[in-house]
């Protein structure tokens, strides 16, 4: 859709001065024609949409494109997470699911800001968050299968083991952005613990 806006834009802008040079200033058709062709690329590429992972401009970025594309998966299976805890009855797996969305959408919004990060974190963004999605919708397909009560019961107990090991991962993995101010936070409250112990009862 914004590459067709694109080109409709150049091409009334490369019509408009083709006819306005050769109409109404009565240039020669070449010329016209020349300096029309001129103006439709320079509009096409000024209209290029700037790709942007929150403020950051991806061309600034090395590897912008793979950089853009990796973090447009990771917001798709973001959204279709959230999709499908809306269509799981079962409160428990539910609430598991729900906790795992919002942890991704945590290291979405630190990748949003640190968009460097995002190569580093590929392993993560690609493994980890894939074998979420594999695993929720394939409980939410049996689900819906009507799969005898036995095998379900299997099936939810498995499913349950692997979200919680992977609402376990995504907090480690989110924590890990933050570690050198969490290691910081922590010596501050040490000391603040030794000064008050140091200073007494506060009365």
């Amino acid at each position: 859709m914004i590459e067709v806006s694109r080109t409709i834009k150049a091409l009334i802008a490369s019509l408009l001065t083709f006819f306005g040079l050769l109409v109404g200033l009565k240039r020669s058709f070449w010329i016209a024609a020349i300096l029309a062709i001129g103006v439709y690329t320079g509009v096409y590429l000024i209209s290029k949409p700037k790709m942007m992972i929150g403020n950051t401009d991806v061309e600034a970025l090395e590897n912008g494109e793979e950089i853009q594309a990796i973090f447009n998966e990771f917001e798709l299976r973001i959204e279709f997470l959230i999709t499908l805890a809306d269509s799981i009855k079962d409160k428990s797996i539910k609430t598991k699911v729900i906790e795992l969305s919002r942890t991704s959408k945590d290291i979405k919004s630190y990748l949003e800001n640190n968009p460097r990060q995002i190569t580093k974190s590929r392993y993560f963004l690609d493994y980890y968050m894939k074998t979420a999605e594999e695993i929720v919708k394939n409980y939410s397909n049996l689900d819906k299968a009507n799969v005898s009560e036995d095998k379900f019961k299997e099936i939810k107990e498995k499913t349950s083991r692997s979200l919680d090991l992977l609402n376990e991962i995504f907090k480690r993995q989110r924590d890990s952005y933050y570690k050198d101010k969490i290691t910081q936070l922590e010596v501050e409250t040490d000391l603040l613990e030794q000064t008050m112990k140091l200073g007494g009862d506060i009365k």
